[in-house]
């Protein structure tokens, strides 16, 4: 356990606002590869989830779930334009997925999808959720409007051979129907974690009894699934960004970069008088503390610890800030001091 040394120096006023726009900017989401933009290869049709950096299928369908990709030949698998959609993405980074979430003819039939995450979560520690949804629209007008697509933690991956459950249990879901085929909803929420939850899972945890659905009426339509787009999907301690400040992170931000930045996570946060800032990165790293006002408080270069307890207690309540240098990279972090 290492405590770090005090000392102050002022900052000026340019460097306060270059702070707090890169806070603003960098936060810290823990879903890898959360826009669905970065992939190994140009999907072609369905059920080529894998192609999507980070993400594998999490069920036992032998048709999808659908990745969709604007590097995709147009009426393939391409956005906005694909075989059977017309649907842009929500910020305009070119991906997202498709997931079934409700059947007339099969008896429960799911679609998820699932990441492992860039950190463990916390127990006791509080966390925001949410992820951006709209029902995928076929030509055909085949698909009912339903509700209870949702995120779900696990300590453990799921495969096609070990699906993940339908037990009508998720942590964060739409309890009601979402029937628009042309805006993005956003589904948000938070948690405590009472796990020390690795996985990331996305879809409906509901079987049909517990699933409701809308009817269409029309002279084509056949009311044969219900099926959404995912987009966006948030997982962080900041409640700023999973409710709508994702909008801003950069579609193109470098996988190094966010598992470096992912290695860190701070606990307790709100804090009284001590933080632990808890590290999984293999490297060195430097690191400072600011208050408000951008004065450094504390400073520690070649930091080489697993668990860094931080004393607070002599500070005012409010926000403070971490800065952590590594590997040529600096990233921002806030904490709460009560």
């Amino acid at each position: 356990m290492m405590i770090l040394k005090p000392f102050a120096v002022k900052k000026t006023l340019f460097f306060l606002l270059c702070f707090w726009f890169n806070v603003s900017l960098l936060g810290q989401n823990l879903v890898p590869n959360f826009g669905f933009n970065q992939n190994t290869d140009c999907p072609t049709t369905g059920d080529q989830v894998d192609f999507c950096t980070g993400w594998s299928k999490y069920c036992t369908s032998g048709f999808t779930p659908d990745y969709f990709n604007a590097c995709a030949p147009a009426n393939t698998m391409s956005v906005p334009n694909s075989f059977f959609i017309y649907q842009p993405d929500h910020r305009n980074c070119g991906g997202y997925m498709g997931l079934v979430t409700w059947s007339q003819t099969v008896a429960n039939e799911r679609e998820h999808i699932g990441v492992q995450l860039g950190q463990t979560l916390v127990i006791g520690q509080k966390y925001y959720l949410s992820f951006y949804t709209v029902r995928g629209g076929f030509n055909d007008n085949s698909d009912n409007p339903s509700n209870n697509i949702g995120m779900r933690l696990s300590t453990v991956s799921h495969t096609t051979s070990n699906p993940a459950p339908i037990n009508n249990f998720a942590h964060l879901r739409s309890a009601t129907i979402i029937s628009d085929t042309v805006n993005w909803t956003r589904v948000s929420g938070s948690i405590v974690a009472d796990s020390a939850y690795q996985y990331l899972m996305v879809g409906n945890f509901f079987d049909d009894a517990n699933t409701d659905t809308t009817t269409l009426n029309c002279g084509s339509c056949i009311n044969y699934l219900s099926y959404y787009l995912i987009d966006d999907v948030c997982i962080s301690t900041d409640s700023s960004l999973c409710n709508g400040g994702i909008d801003a992170l950069p579609c193109t931000a470098s996988i190094e970069e966010y598992d470096i930045k992912n290695q860190f996570s701070f606990y307790p946060n709100p804090a009284n008088d001590f933080v632990t800032i808890i590290s999984n990165l293999e490297k060195t790293f430097d690191i400072e503390l600011y208050n408000a006002v951008g004065k450094l408080l504390y400073a520690e270069e070649n930091v080489n610890a697993k668990n860094l307890k931080l004393d607070i207690s002599q500070y005012n309540n409010g926000l403070l800030f971490v800065k952590i240098n590594s590997q040529n990279n600096q990233f921002m972090y806030k904490l709460l001091k009560q």
